[in-house]
């Protein structure tokens, strides 16, 4: 696989909702607001056929995007949940957010892990700093019409390290077997470590966890002082990818990179095991934003990333990738 080049950037306006200011003798006046911010995500469908005035089908990459609000009295009753649709006019992105019934109030998403092939996909809970007493995983299903609701929960499995903060999960299959995998951030280090064990996860919701765990190491070099592990996916081939973050304070500037990790493959005690991709390849760098997701199409490239910018909002953008064939 070859370098990305970088980010196929369009102008932050375009992901906007407006909001009227005014009016005036040409009519009401219109300013741009960004959107909540994008903490996690996971690819749900393809819509095709959209047809926007003007101009020819068009098909449309639908995503399920997580809020990291806080269990407290200032965000303790916004939405969790948005459905985001990539653009077809200079409109820019759709996000659909969605009030949806929990079963306790989410503390902290701050990642979502699709399991390959169903429509459904674990919410995690990262833990807040050792804040959360009791962090969850839920599990989110969706309809044909894409509606989304939460049909299973369980708290953290014991993890091979302290739990602190985990912002990058995901799901792999393997022989038939579903793999759960997740990183911490691990603030203030350039190194974390890839974890992976068994997940079971049954028609009625429940969701079971191995007892034993395989782990390799990754170390992202750039950018300086970043989270080496803020969002996670897994293509159809097992190759897993990380993204990366600095992130200062509320206003930035921010800064990250997505790397290619490490790879997936049969074998081991628990019939999967990680390897690390040595070294580390990294597929963009996008200075300026604050890179929080990161998901595959239908587990296979294209690759988008949704961005936490905090006070500047969320975003979602495609990755350019280089490599013949994508």
């Amino acid at each position: 696989m070859s370098t990305v080049v970088g980010l196929n950037l369009l102008t932050l306006a375009a992901c906007g909702v407006e909001r009227s200011t005014g009016v005036s003798s040409s009519g009401a006046s219109r300013v741009r607001v960004a959107p909540r911010e994008f903490s996690g995500i996971a690819w749900l469908a393809t819509e095709r056929g959209f047809t926007a005035p003007g101009r020819d089908a068009e098909s449309r990459e639908v995503f399920l995007i997580c809020h990291d609000a806080r269990d407290n009295a200032a965000e303790r009753d916004l939405p969790r949940l948005a459905i985001v649709r990539t653009p077809v006019d200079p409109d820019g992105i759709t996000v659909e957010e969605l009030h949806v019934d929990f079963p306790s109030v989410p503390n902290d998403l701050e990642s979502i892990a699709r399991l390959p092939g169903r429509d459904e996909a674990l919410l995690v809970e990262s833990n807040a700093d050792g804040d959360d007493p009791d962090p969850t995983i839920y599990l989110a299903r969706w309809d044909k019409n894409l509606d989304v609701e939460i049909v299973g929960s369980v708290p953290w499995p014991k993890t091979p390290e302290p739990l602190t903060n985990v912002e990058a999960t995901a799901v792999a299959t393997v022989g038939g077997r579903d793999y759960f995998v997740y990183a911490e951030r691990a603030q203030g280090s350039d190194t974390t470590r890839i974890n992976m064990t068994r997940l079971t996860v049954g028609r009625s919701g429940a969701i079971t966890f191995g007892r034993k765990w395989t782990s390799v190491s990754f170390t992202a070099p750039e950018p300086p002082g970043a989270r080496p592990a803020s969002g996670l996916d897994i293509d159809a081939k097992g190759n897993l990818y990380v993204s990366a973050a600095y992130d200062p304070g509320d206003l930035g500037p921010f800064d990250s990179a997505v790397y290619r990790a490490a790879t997936v493959q049969r074998g081991g005690p628990l019939g999967a095991r990680l390897a690390p991709v040595k070294p580390a390849q990294m597929l963009a760098r996008s200075s300026g934003l604050k890179v929080e997701g990161v998901a595959l199409v239908s587990g296979s490239f294209p690759i988008f990333i949704s961005d936490d910018d905090e006070d500047y909002g969320g975003l979602l953008r495609q990755l350019r990738v280089t490599e013949p064939g994508h």
